[in-house]
């Protein structure tokens, strides 16, 4: 792995440091442990307060954004962020969440994340990092924003998804949510087929314009999407969203066949 070159995000005198000790913790020759680095950094925040947590998830994104999807160094900034859930009890709460434990504010900065606008390198490595705590078992709540990009880029129709750029991007960004928390669907899958959704749920994860069958995460519905990864892999433009299409696809076949099959 080559070291990667991070530009410092803006600052607020509250979380001094998380980009120094980010930017040390995922170069690759970095010899501190990670539970050093992450107990270093939470006894350096005075005011662990609503304010200060909007601030450090758009902290962690813009780091995550500025690294490539598949280099080990969002293995690393999960491993940081997992390792804050471990570090003793303040005993303080925002949003009735503990600090650290339950890392508050996260699912509501990821969804905010979503409205932004953002190069397309940037949004499939915030994905990435989006699928990769996913399947840490840190957000599990994830999982709803990976059913709506797998529906944005294999459940509509030709005009809603549009042409060349747009189908690479919405494709890529699924595609890293197999890739990368995949293993945690599909386990999912395996330990409940058919989820029980109540009203609000059932709107918020039913299907696109394609999808005819059920809302949230079933079994007919997965094998659905590795049969658009393969149609759509043959819209794409580049050879990277062709390649990786075509690998979510093969992924969603063998493990409805080893982990799905009855």
């Amino acid at each position: 792995m080559s070291a990667i070159t991070l530009r410092q995000c803006e600052e607020d005198p509250n979380r001094k440091d998380i980009f120094g000790i980010l930017n040390k913790q995922l170069q690759p020759g970095n010899t501190v442990p990670v539970s050093q680095a992450a107990t270093s950094f939470t006894q350096s925040v005075k005011k662990p307060d609503e304010k200060f947590f909007w601030g450090f998830w758009n902290d962690i994104f813009d780091v995550a954004q500025q690294i490539p999807y598949s280099n080990l160094a969002q293995d690393k900034l999960v491993q940081f962020v997992r390792e804050l859930t471990l570090v003793p009890e303040t005993g303080d709460k925002v949003w009735e969440a503990r600090v650290w434990t339950d890392l508050p504010i996260l699912g509501a900065a990821i969804r905010e994340q979503l409205n932004q606008q953002v190069a397309e390198d940037a949004q499939i490595s915030f994905h990435a990092f989006v699928a990769r705590l996913l399947q840490a078992g840190i957000s599990p709540g994830s999982e709803t924003t990976a059913i709506w990009m797998l529906r944005d880029a294999l459940e509509q129709n030709a005009t809603s998804t549009g042409k060349g750029g747009d189908i690479d991007r919405t494709l890529k960004t699924a595609a890293v949510y197999i890739e990368y928390a995949g293993a945690t669907l599909v386990q999912k899958l395996a330990l409940q087929p058919e989820p029980q959704l109540d009203e609000t749920q059932q709107r918020m994860l039913k299907g696109g314009e394609m999808w005819k069958g059920k809302s949230g995460l079933t079994v007919d519905r997965w094998k659905f999407w590795g049969k658009r990864f393969r149609e759509q892999a043959e819209n794409a433009t580049g050879q990277e969203t062709k390649d990786l299409a075509l690998h979510a696809a093969k992924l969603i076949e063998v493990w409805t066949q080893t982990r799905l099959s009855t």
